[in-house]
């Protein structure tokens, strides 16, 4: 389908594709601390199956450790949390504390600015993690973070696909009152909808991101739609019964995607 960015970033918001692990957190019959040591696995391994594991293990530490050991996946985005670094990141959580008190340490402020210092306080996790932490704290932990002092300009992916909506070349230069300027165009395009997974405010610089670097993608390319939808739920099979609760509050494959099932 030859999409324009205006209908990709409507059909991603709308299937809900936008990011699946924020709707199957969101509305998963789990307590709060089950969904913070999720939170805080997932921002490790970035594959919801491992997370799914780690979380509701008796022993969460013992159960990422054993991640590493049997090496176990990791998503695209934590391809190199392995070795060396992946150790030091699981070590410098552990002697810091307990993961729910860590998610609470990372997430619970007031600007954008200040959770995300927090993040970066933590061994392995660095600018591009830190944006996603604190995304998923205001989207799925609902604390009331305001990004008002939030920017793209340190992040490639957006960049590169803000330059790409401008100018029709994702390698580009793209000043930043260029991509300012594209975030307000897009905030714009898509003010008449509201932000899953709770659909409680209108679209903001955060859901931007996300269509910026998943359109650059597209464009090369690499993103059929539902293609995160599809391997979410593909990652949570065999991992448990948290997976198994996820799985059933992960978005549907539409019609017309490799992984589409009538289910």
């Amino acid at each position: 389908m030859d999409w324009t960015w205006q209908t990709f970033g409507r059909e991603l918001i709308e299937s809900e594709d936008l990011d699946p692990v924020y709707v199957l957190a969101a509305n998963a019959n789990i307590n709060d601390n089950t969904l913070k040591r999720f939170l805080l696995a997932y921002f490790c391994y970035y594959h919801v199956g491992v997370a799914s594991k780690c979380a509701e293990s008796n022993d969460f530490y013992a159960t990422m450790w054993q991640g590493i050991e049997e090496r176990w996946p990791r998503g695209m985005e934590r391809r190199y949390f392995w070795g060396r670094q992946a150790a030091g990141t699981i070590q410098h959580l552990q002697d810091w504390g307990e993961p729910e008190a860590i998610i609470d340490r990372m997430t619970i402020h007031d600007t954008f600015a200040q959770a995300n210092a927090a993040v970066l306080e933590f061994y392995g996790f660095g600018p591009w993690l830190s944006w996603k932490v604190v995304d998923c704290a205001e989207r799925i932990l609902a604390v009331p973070i305001d990004f008002s002092d939030s920017t793209l300009g340190i992040y490639k992916d957006p960049v590169q696909g803000a330059a790409f909506v401008r100018f029709g070349d994702w390698r580009h230069p793209i000043t930043e009152s260029e991509l300012d300027e594209e975030v307000d165009r897009q905030e714009v395009e898509f003010s008449d909808l509201l932000a899953p997974p709770y659909y409680d405010r209108v679209i903001n610089i955060q859901e931007v991101e996300t269509n910026l670097c998943k359109f650059k993608a597209w464009a090369k390319g690499f993103y059929p739609m539902g293609n995160d939808t599809y391997h979410v739920r593909e990652a949570l099979h065999g991992w448990g019964d948290l997976a198994q609760e996820f799985l059933r509050w992960c978005p549907k494959i539409k019609p017309g995607h490799k992984g589409y099932q009538d289910d």
